[in-house]
């Protein structure tokens, strides 16, 4: 749940009904629990906070640190940190199938989901205002919007009341994109029809977008974006054009650096002569055009290490002058000066982020739709705050003793150290790298903030760490260790000496003795080689079989099974000895409502279950098959030969994973599954058939799950079996 409408304090203290059992708070915002729920105020809202605290357990008692960051005690048994309290409202819709996106009106908010348009009332979802697929709407400041439904209809309506009424309908099939300029009251539309412009009179005609020969512009239509001189730009046929004062459309980019295959999807201006354009299956999935007069001066390619991605899904320039990139693994943020990413740890809801799925309040907080539901950025501007890492030695250990500060004897025990840092705050996103001076020549990185050196040689030595934060381009200063050992009893000054006098005295005495000595220890030192070397391999065969299998499924993992795939794919792109090109065929599946047990048994009963089907499927396994686990609880597989062979070995699998029950600790249970099935083309890329499999699949579920759905191209191939 989430609340942003401005609340008066004493007021609503007075309405919460019995008086909080106790609160805390920083400079920015006061928290308020009773029981278990808590409730925020920061001065001028009142919010629920974005986590999961209804369990039937007391808090009975809270913290909030240095970094404002807020920690809770559960029945004095369990300590949490609520990750984003203060900055990010997060809100999940329960029974509702895909939610796209949220239009802030003045004081109203609609949110657009796969059910309908809700309304956005206090602390929850409200009233739901109509049915239908609603992706996202554009105001035409009027106090109306424009929203695309169904992928076949646009609707302009307004909402009075709670009631929503619309009085225009508009037939266009999938608006990709809207733009309305407030200057000459023009509604510009980007659809798979192509570009057109509808004015604002009731009885107004769309008009399609024109080249200078007066031909219609090849369609279809990906996004449009307004200058800031109300001149319309847009992307239509993979080409981007611009709008002359003659009301005709001119070419001013026709193809895209160093990315044959970039397909743009969002663009927005973040100033008269800057352009940012947002796409797919690129190099880079963001460019930033800067512009002379009409003329696109430079184009760059921002790194996709800045954003997180390669996928750039939607873009937004707010209000603050700060452009907000959506990818697939979570949201990035550009003032100008320098990058910052936020994710999960961040406090976003999810990682992948919707198309139109950024969009920016009033008040200048943003809001974001994810695959999850939606994401309230109430501070952007805390994101590009500078902060101090701070890292620290948590424990130090020579051995199984902690190392003193002063010097320790010599000795041959393993120097263990873990790292941590003081700010709580981006703890989660944080790791280190270290190098120990006379011993590694380059930095060494560790994520999880443990160190290992098998010995330390004598003398003193320092241990040089810093921490670093890729979402926030953060480099701590240096702290360092310092490590003083002895030197060996045999390296002393007096031994040295009397090696020394023996060796004049007793020169064939010394060298018997000392041949002895050094035979000795290097069996010693053999030996202890040896027992390294063993330790090395049973550790690197251990990281390999990880690597390469899933844990708990003993299936291949996601990274060996693509791996495996694509090198198939690429040896049957060739035409076998026989001069037949042969194919392959690929199913996406995964366990029907499997949340559900999750949910109902727990998560050590879902393990079962998917341990279950991992092992079945390795045993029905054929040796020329691919079956992996692709994430969660779906499952890829890939079977060679014709079309419907292939389909009647995967429903074979299949069958063996319905029919029979799995055995678990509460007993039998039968599970279904939900199958989206492509057949490879020796043109296609690996991760369009996989795309084509997803969207089967997906429609496997709409059609009621525990089916297979054959993608909608291989239905329509001529080659595909009746």
């Amino acid at each position: 749940m989430l609340s942003h409408a401005p609340i008066d304090w004493e007021l609503n203290v007075a309405d919460l009904g019995e008086r909080p059992t106790f609160a805390v708070g920083s400079s920015d915002a006061t928290v308020f629990f009773d029981g278990n729920w808590i409730r925020s105020f920061d001065g001028r809202h009142w919010s629920f906070l974005n986590h999961d605290l209804s369990r039937e357990q007391d808090i009975s008692f809270a913290y909030v640190d240095r970094n404002k960051q807020l920690w809770t005690a559960q029945d004095l048994v369990e300590l949490d940190k609520l990750i984003g309290w203060g900055d990010w409202e997060n809100l999940e819709p329960q029974d509702i199938r895909s939610v796209w996106s949220v239009l802030p009106t003045g004081d109203d908010h609609f949110v657009f989901t796969g059910q309908g348009i809700y309304a956005l009332s206090g602390d929850e979802l409200g009233h739901k205002l109509a049915d239908g697929n609603f992706f996202f709407g554009a105001s035409d400041g009027e106090g109306a919007f424009w929203a695309p439904v169904d992928d076949t209809t646009l609707l302009r309506c307004r909402v009075k009341t709670l009631i929503l009424a619309c009085d225009r309908r508009l037939e266009v099939s999938r608006v990709m994109g809207l733009a309305f300029s407030r200057r000459s009251g023009t509604l510009w539309i980007a659809s798979d029809d192509g570009l057109f412009s509808l004015a604002t009179g009731a009885e107004a005609k769309p008009n399609i977008a024109r080249d200078e020969q007066g031909k219609p512009l090849a369609a279809p239509a990906a996004t449009v974006a307004l200058r800031k001189d109300g001149t319309p730009w847009a992307v239509e046929g993979n080409l981007l054009y611009r709008r002359t004062g003659e009301g005709r459309w001119v070419t001013v980019v026709t193809h895209w650096p160093n990315s044959a295959d970039f397909k743009p999807i969002a663009m927005t201006f973040s100033s008269q002569n800057d352009l940012w354009i947002g796409g797919l299956r690129a190099r880079s999935g963001l460019l930033h055009l800067t512009l002379e007069g009409n003329n696109v001066r430079k184009i760059e390619q921002i790194d996709p290490s800045l954003v997180g991605s390669s996928i750039v899904f939607s873009l937004l320039w707010d209000s603050g002058k700060r452009l907000w990139v959506g990818t697939e693994n979570g949201l990035a943020g550009f003032d100008g000066h320098q990058w910052v990413r936020a994710t999960r740890d961040d406090g976003l809801i999810a990682a992948n982020i919707n198309q139109q799925g950024l969009s920016e309040d009033r008040d200048g907080t943003i809001w974001i739709t994810a695959s999850r539901g939606v994401s309230h950025l109430m501070h952007p501007e805390h994101l590009f705050q500078k902060q101090d890492l701070r890292p620290v030695f948590v424990k130090v250990m020579l051995g199984e003793k902690m190392l003193p500060e002063k010097a320790v004897p010599y000795s041959r025990d393993p120097l263990m150290v873990t790292l941590g840092t003081l700010n709580t705050a981006l703890s989660s996103t944080t790791y280190f790298r270290y190098r120990l001076d006379g011993v590694d020549g380059n930095w060494i990185t560790t994520t999880t903030g443990e160190i290992r050196y098998n010995f330390v040689p004598p003398g003193h030595s320092r241990l040089i760490v810093q921490a670093l934060n890729d979402n926030r381009n953060l480099v701590s200063e240096p702290i360092v260790l310092e490590i003083r050992m002895q030197r060996p009893w045999w390296s002393a000054w007096p031994f040295i000496l009397l090696y020394t006098f023996s060796i004049i005295a007793l020169p064939y005495a010394l060298n018997k003795l000392r041949f002895r000595y050094l035979m000795k220890r290097q069996r010693r030192l053999e030996a202890l080689v040896d027992e390294r070397t063993m330790e090395m391999r049973a550790a690197q065969t251990a990281l390999e079989q990880q690597a390469r299998q899933d844990g708990l499924t003993k299936l291949m993992n996601r990274r060996t099974a693509e791996a495996s795939v694509m090198r198939l794919l690429e040896r049957l792109s060739r035409p076998d000895e026989t001069g037949v090109m042969r194919s392959a065929t690929l199913a996406l599946f995964d366990v029907d409502y499997f949340k559900s047990i999750n949910d109902s048994f727990g998560h050590a009963i879902g393990d079962e279950i998917l341990a279950g089907i991992g092992a079945r499927l390795i045993q029905a396994k054929r040796q020329e098959e691919i079956i992996g686990r692709h994430g969660g609880e779906e499952f890829l597989i890939v079977v060679q030969g014709e079309f419907d062979d292939a389909q009647a070995r995967i429903a074979s699998l299949l069958s063996g994973l319905s029919d029979v029950p799995f055995e678990t600790k509460i007993g039998p249970l039968t599970i279904g599954c939900s199958v989206g099935i492509a057949r490879t083309r020796a043109e296609e890329a690996w991760a369009d058939a996989l795309e084509r499999a997803d969207r089967a699949l997906y429609q496997a579920k709409l059609e009621g799950r525990g089916r297979i759905v054959v993608s909608v191209q291989d239905q329509d191939d001529e080659d595909y079996p009746d």
